[in-house]
């Protein structure tokens, strides 16, 4: 059986066409160990227990262990921005300025050096950071914050001159709007009266719009708690692996 599905949200359905992200190093070591441990005729029963053991295990593994692992992911990672450039029609230019880091970020790659080896996952090291970075005064942020305004100087002057070299196609010109048909129903007040088909109709499209966007998030609904459901092994590696993702991408 799956998970049971969080109440007031809908689960987007998936493009079955659409390349997979880039795997992690760390999921790389995972999946090793998977291997090692089916081989061994050992049975992962408790999947939450096994995976804070490999946290520990990944994060005592040797330099060149973990290089080994690297190289996969950064081959992996190139796979899948090709793959995605293939896929949504845009190309990566790698001659494209990077953006700033933000202050927060700058800070945050020297307290990953201050507490290397502090904590068994990576999300928990975040979750302190965020905590210490609020707590820090103006005088302590200071320094990361002149940085990066120097930071989005540099990459503002890099993008104007990488516009003027690399000049954007001509956008298309916009088809004038279509003036609606008058309603069979009437008007009023001068708003023209949807029928139930049209008012279900234009409800999916601003639905669609605002998946698209980033929509705040719905208010709380107190309602009872349903029945937690196990997840199999599989279910849980792929909610760790989007973790583990997401996590990645805000340290770029």
């Amino acid at each position: 059986m799956g998970r049971v599905p969080k109440e007031g949200k809908r689960k987007q359905v998936k493009d079955p066409n659409k390349p997979k992200r880039g795997t992690s190093a760390y999921f790389y070591f995972i999946a090793e160990k998977r291997v090692e441990a089916k081989e061994a005729g050992k049975k992962i029963s408790k999947v939450a227990e096994w995976t804070k053991q490999m946290s520990v295990l990944w994060r005592d593994l040797d330099e060149d262990r973990k290089n080994t692992f690297d190289a996969m992911a950064q081959k992996d990672k190139l796979r899948y921005q090709e793959e995605m450039a293939e896929y949504t029609g845009k190309r990566v230019d790698a001659n494209k300025p990077k953006r700033a880091l933000s202050a927060y970020f700058l800070w945050l790659a020297d307290f990953r050096t201050k507490m290397k080896g502090e904590f068994d996952e990576n999300k928990e090291l975040l979750r302190a950071a965020g905590e210490e970075w609020r707590n820090l005064d103006d005088e302590e942020k200071a320094p990361y914050e002149k940085t990066a305004a120097e930071g989005r100087k540099k990459y503002e002057i890099a993008m104007k001159e990488y516009v003027a070299e690399n000049p954007p196609p001509p956008k298309a010109p916009k088809q004038a709007a279509k003036k609606p048909a008058p309603a069979k129903n009437g008007s009023k007040n001068g708003h023209i009266e949807l029928s139930d088909d049209d008012e279900d109709e234009e409800e999916e499209e601003e639905e669609e719009e605002e998946e698209e966007e980033a929509a705040p998030p719905p208010k709380k609904v107190f309602k009872p708690a349903p029945v937690p459901v196990e997840a199999s092994e599989e279910e849980d590696e792929e909610d760790e692996e989007e973790e583990e993702e997401e996590e990645e991408e805000d340290d770029e």
